[in-house]
């Protein structure tokens, strides 16, 4: 067993992996809910709903891994704030540009982003609070930071 932290340890590939698994399963089931309730419009909507909903949030932490300001907790809450926002507005443009759809189903659409944008999130903060991640630097002659103590 290695006693060397994993200083390396992606926080947002963990996330990703620990969320996406989970709302993948979620999209099947609202589909299928939808079209027993409310027929083909309703599983379009359904559908569409989860596609948009795990694609804004997967790719909200594959940008703030690009950014990889994770080291800086105020560059951090920065980037973390403008990617938020960015996708505020992005949900904005989906919801104007299908306003007026008549061939899906707006509640179903809303109850499936509803669905996943929750089991995102629930799996992803479960996700972050599992990983191991150091919350402060031990000192170099300490031994604890995998070096030798002296």
């Amino acid at each position: 067993m290695s006693t060397t932290p994993h200083t390396d340890r992606d926080p947002f590939a963990v996330m990703l992996r620990g969320a996406f698994l989970p709302t993948v399963a979620v999209g099947p089931v609202a589909v299928v809910v939808a079209a027993v309730v409310g027929g083909g419009k309703a599983a379009l909507g359904a559908a569409l709903g989860f596609v948009i909903a795990l694609t804004f949030f997967a790719l909200g932490l594959v940008v703030m891994r690009k950014l990889g300001s994770a080291a800086d907790p105020l560059r951090f809450l920065a980037s973390a704030l403008a990617v938020f926002m960015g996708q505020m507005i992005f949900l904005l443009v989906v919801i104007i540009a299908l306003q007026d759809a008549t061939w899906l189903d707006g509640t179903a659409f809303g109850i499936a982003v509803l669905a996943v944008a929750l089991v995102w999130q629930v799996f992803q903060v479960i996700a972050f609070v599992r990983s191991r991640r150091l919350v402060f630097d031990a000192p170099d002659d300490s031994g604890q930071d995998g070096g030798s103590a002296t």
